[in-house]
């Protein structure tokens, strides 16, 4: 409902016994309009307010005759509250700001290419080998320590280096020996005596070094570069014969676990105990 109508129904209610002049109702409704266009810019307050403001432009738009009897103010009619309405707000001009999608250009830095060097590693078949010992056995090229080779056994077992192993006669009819306070299992010497050729085989000492710097964990590698000429080949690959430099009459032979020197052995070229 609009002020136009709310205006007519409160005009034609009969309790507002009260006479107008002529044209009031036009003037009422001139007037409303001219408010309702000065106050576009707010919002009109409802309910019982507007009917208070309607009754007001009311009073001062009736004529009361001279000679009309002077009544009794009249009690304010129950009107319905208005639904309050909120005019049109003018219109908000909003000013924006273009904004570029596009970043803005990174300044280009110069960075240093890396020209470090990835070296590939070969890994060697050998495992790391230990260091020599530090009291060397000098192995070669004709003796150990007291020991040489073709010694009578007599005179070895005089030297107090040796005793004899627990089985002291091998298959051949040589006799084993060990290294005095070092007993080895039976039938595993580490010398050997030829009745005909004497002291044929030093070995089992595990402070041996030859003179061209082989030692007990050196690795295979090692040996075969220091000693590329094999003089017999032995089963399995895992020990190598070759000549001793500075002694055409005898022979180094090394024995390997786990492609590591296990055991330095000097003996006789020519012998009978073994092959």
């Amino acid at each position: 409902m609009d002020l136009d109508d709310e205006l007519r129904r409160l005009f034609a209610d009969d309790r507002l016994d009260v006479p107008v002049r002529q044209e009031a109702h036009r003037a009422v409704v001139t007037r409303a309009k001219r408010l309702r266009r000065r106050r576009r810019s707010r919002v009109v307050l409802g309910g019982g307010m507007l009917s208070v403001a309607t009754m007001l432009l009311a009073g001062t738009a009736f004529g009361v005759g001279g000679d009309a009897p002077a009544r009794q103010p009249m009690a304010a009619p129950e009107t319905p509250a208005l639904t309050s309405f909120t005019t049109e707000p003018p219109p908000t001009t909003t000013t924006v700001v273009p904004t570029s999608s596009v970043a803005p250009p990174v300044m280009a830095t110069s960075t240093p290419v890396s020209t470090t060097t990835t070296t590939a590693t070969t890994t060697s078949t050998s495992t790391t080998k230990p260091r020599p010992p530090a009291a060397r056995l000098a192995f070669g090229p004709t003796a150990v320590g007291g020991l040489r080779l073709g010694m009578a056994r007599d005179d070895a077992v005089a030297s107090g280096l040796i005793q004899p192993n627990l089985t002291p006669v091998d298959a051949a009819g040589c006799q084993g020996y060990d290294w005095s306070g070092h007993a080895n299992p039976p039938s595993h010497y580490s010398l050997l005596f030829s009745p005909k050729y004497g002291l044929v085989q030093i070995g089992g000492r595990a402070d041996a070094e030859t003179p061209e710097g082989v030692y007990d964990g050196a690795s295979e590698a090692d040996v075969r570069a220091l000693y590329p000429d094999q003089a017999k080949p032995h089963v399995g690959g895992l020990e190598w014969v070759t000549p001793v430099p500075g002694n055409p009459n005898a022979h180094y032979w090394f024995v390997f676990a786990d492609h590591m020197v296990a055991d330095v052995r000097l003996e006789l070229a020519v012998q009978d105990c073994y092959q």
